[in-house]
């Protein structure tokens, strides 16, 4: 075996390490954040309330009276559910790229093995959070984690799509 085949073995084998790494670490992060109670969560939920509110006052879109407990309320929790949405995004475009440097030809397949694993692991999130004192679990939460996913999953697709395209490796007619 030549030197060179050698290398770009341990390349291909270097980026599928580092791909399934990327995506175990990103579960991790999401574990931990589940595992704050509800305390600790809604502080961090606060703090970003609060520069959605300091950004809106100035940029003049509203005045700090019109800022009510309710409103703020209103917006923390557009914030969690965005933060929900967020996470799984991440995680779906990570587990398409794993799958992609594991050699999974195929796009549609990527999506379909994401998809699946991204909604598994928010059902065992949410029912994580049943044991965090003040958390909850939500039907409603594993739905805005899964829809997340898969916007995150289509992104990455369509990235994909592009970079081959680009590269002169365009599907062929049926096969995508």
């Amino acid at each position: 075996m030549s030197t060179e085949h050698s290398s770009v073995g341990a390349k291909h084998w270097l980026l599928r390490i580092t791909a399934t790494a990327a995506v175990i670490a990103w579960m991790v992060v999401i574990f931990l954040m589940s595992a704050d109670d509800g305390d600790q969560s809604s502080k961090k939920s606060e703090a970003i309330v609060d520069i959605v509110v300091d950004a809106a006052v100035g940029a003049k879109l509203v005045t700090r009276e019109v800022v009510t407990s309710e409103l703020r309320s209103t917006i923390g929790f557009y914030v969690r559910k965005a933060a929900h949405a967020t996470e799984y995004a991440i995680l779906g475009a990570l587990l398409m790229l794993a799958f992609a440097a594991w050699g999974l030809p195929r796009l549609a397949a990527r999506a379909a093995l994401s998809l699946p694993i991204a909604a598994a692991y928010a059902a065992s999130d949410e029912y994580h959070q049943l044991s965090v004192a003040g958390r909850s679990g939500e039907w409603r939460d594993i739905g805005i984690d899964i829809a997340g996913a898969a916007i995150g999953i289509a992104i990455t697709l369509l990235v994909m799509r592009v970079v081959r395209r680009r590269r002169g490796r365009a599907p062929k007619e049926g096969k995508e």
